[in-house]
Parts: C-alpha cells; sequence; structure tokens
C-alpha cells in the first residue's frame, strides 16, 4: 500500500539529497511527530517511511538531527497506553533498521557521529509519560530502549501532572509525578515541559535537579495556543534550560515572519543561550488533527513544512542576529543542554 516494498522484497538505494546549507552545521528540530506518521503507515503496509517520506523535506530545510516524540493517543490512555507506545517504538526501529540515512541516538558524541557521516540523528522522546501507567519504574525500560526526552503530559491530566486543557482547575505535579521526575534526573532523561499547567511547570522546576526543556511553544509576543509566560521563561533559563517556539498557525501568529518574532522575544526574555527551535511541523497530519478541539489548524504561511525551515536562521540573519548567535538558536543550546543532562 502506498507504494511502499514490503520487508524482504529488494529495494533500490535511495541516494540522499545534499544538506541545505541554511545553518553551517545544521539544524537540530527539539520536536517531531513523525512516529505518528511512522506507525500510521507501517499498520497500512507501508514501509521505509522515514526515506520516502520525510528525508527529502528534512534535507531541504537543512535538518540534521531531531527529537521523535512518541505520542500515544487518547483512546489507548490510560489502560492501553504502554502497549500502544510499545507499538509505536517497534514501529520506528524497524523504519530505522531499513534506513541508509537516518541513525537511533543516546548521546551528544553520537549525534555528532552520525552527522558527520550524513546521517539525520534521531533521539527518542516522549510527548506525554502515560505509557508508565501505575509503575513509574516503566520508565528505566523505555530508557535501556532508547528515550531520552520525557514529556509528562500532552494536554490532559494524568497520574503525573496536569496537561494546558486543566490551567483552570491545575493541581500541579502530583507524588507520582514528583518520583517519575527524580528517575528521570537519576537515569539523565532529559524533562520537556511542552503542553503542561502553569502549577505543574513550577513544581517540576521545584522538584528536579536537572536542566529541563519546552521543546514547542508559544510566547507572549503574540496571542497564541499554551503562551510560555515571561516569567517561565525567566525561570526555564535560570535552571538552564531550553525554549522551541512552534510554528503553529493560530490567532496572531500566522506567518514565518510572526514565529520569528516569538524566537526573538524568547531570545530578550530569557537569553540567547536558552533559546532552540521546536517548530512541531504537521503537514502530515492534517487529517488526525480534524478530531481535535477547533480542528486542524491552517499551515503556516512561508513556514509550512521542514522544506521551509531553513529561512528560519536566514531570517534572523537578516534582522540582525550574528552567525554565532543564529547557529546558538539553531544547534548549539540544545547540543549543551545533551550533553549537561543526557551525556
Amino acid at each position: 500500500m502506498g507504494g511502499g516494498k514490503e520487508a524482504g522484497e529488494p529495494r533500490t538505494a535511495l541516494k540522499a539529497p545534499k544538506a541545505s546549507r541554511a545553518s553551517k552545521h545544521g539544524i537540530v528540530d527539539l520536536h517531531a511527530d513523525v512516529p505518528a506518521d511512522v506507525v500510521k503507515l507501517r499498520d497500512l503496509g507501508e514501509r521505509r517511511v522515514l526515506e520516502r517520506k520525510h528525508l527529502q523535506k528534512l534535507r531541504r530545510g537543512g535538518v540534521t538531527s531531531l527529537v521523535a516524540a512518541v505520542w500515544v493517543e487518547s483512546r489507548f490512555k490510560p489502560a492501553g497506553a504502554t502497549n500502544r507506545a510499545l507499538h509505536i517504538l517497534d514501529a520506528l526501529f524497524q523504519d530505522l533498521a531499513e534506513s541508509q540515512h537516518f541513525a537511533l541516538v543516546t548521546t551528544q558524541a553520537d549525534l555528532l557521529r552520525a552527522e558527520a557521516q550524513g546521517k539525520v540523528a534521531v533521539i527518542i522522546g516522549s510527548e506525554g509519560a502515560e505509557f508508565v501507567e501505575e509503575d513509574v519504574g516503566i520508565i528505566r525500560l523505555f530508557y535501556k530502549l532508547g528515550m531520552r526526552v520525557c514529556g509528562l503530559v500532552w494536554n490532559e491530566r494524568n497520574l503525573l501532572a496536569d496537561g494546558w486543557y486543566h490551567h483552570k482547575d491545575d493541581r500541579g505535579l502530583s507524588e507520582v509525578g514528583r518520583q517519575l521526575v527524580e528517575e528521570a534526573n537519576g537515569l539523565r532523561m532529559l524533562i520537556d515541559l511542552t503542553h503542561i499547567s502553569p502549577k505543574s511547570f513550577s513544581d517540576v522546576l521545584e522538584t528536579t535537579d536537572s536542566p529541563v526543556m519546552v521543546s514547542h511553544g508559544a510566547t507572549a509576543v503574540h496571542t497564541s495556543l499554551r503562551n510560555t509566560t515571561d516569567e517561565q521563561l525567566k525561570a526555564l533559563a535560570k535552571n538552564g534550560g531550553v525554549f522551541g517556539p512552534f510554528a503553529v498557525n493560530h490567532a496572531q501568529t500566522r506567518t514565518l515572519s510572526d514565529y520569528v518574532d516569538h524566537i526573538e522575544h524568547a531570545v530578550k526574555v530569557a537569553g540567547i543561550e536558552h533559546v532552540g527551535l521546536g517548530p512541531d511541523f504537521y503537514d502530515y497530519l492534517l487529517d488526525e488533527l480534524k478530531g481535535h478541539p477547533g480542528g486542524a489548524p491552517k499551515l503556516m504561511l512561508g513556514l509550512e513544512d521542514y522544506t521551509k525551515l531553513g529561512a528560519v536562521p536566514r531570517e534572523l540573519s537578516r534582522r540582525g542576529m550574528s552567525n554565532k548567535d543564529v547557529e546558538l538558536v539553531t544547534r548549539g543550546n540544545f547540543l549543551r543542554l545533551m550533553k549537561d543532562v543526557i551525556g
């Protein structure tokens, strides 16, 4: 189905397109939903999804590394979350095994080695940690499977913390959530506070011994979804973490220029050492997003997908940001965070 070859069939080597020079050393994407696309298409019988559907776009946009987030759909929560997450990971592992141009990495040294070999480095993360269900120890199993970034929640409330949907009846981080944060710290797993409620955000920062990140969110420069407040940005900077603006078309944030406004605002508030790129592209998930509250958002003008991501560093340069600072935003800050927390 979809033109993919079945396992065991002879395959023709796919020539990797040359990476864009949008950023001198390549862009690191702090949040990619590609596992959702991989599992969907592989369950339909397709193979080599990463190479056939995503490689060309990533290369054209200059992306050399990404955090591939495992997101468990609401219909599998809570009791089926572990099995669903394992199924998604299995699909991703199979696709990576069929790939010549992607590499699973678990350390900064692995990432740099993969990039030097001309491969796209894939760091496994999560968008919601419901997969631990009622046993925090399960996080150790997912660590052994290669997961190095752990987002505690999606927008919903779970046993660990409250998501953004509950910002008005915010209970904060639970005792189980505190245990998970401490376990993640011990494992050297990077915690992602995207989608989390305000009190949960503060509770995690009070609990963690390690820097964290907000891989994809909005700032107060424009009204948007899940605004990260200036106070939160300052707290994240004090923690040593990194914030990545997302490219979701909503309210006043509609264009490439608007997206760069968010980057500049984050830099102004948190400092140049604490900002990265987490565009959260969803051009390949529009059918799935139709079922969400408000439906599927339109694509951002001038930043519709990975092929346009190279325009971001160019726009930052045009606005007067130095080459050194552009490199910090496009990769350097995350690489520092990865080394500090993950190793």
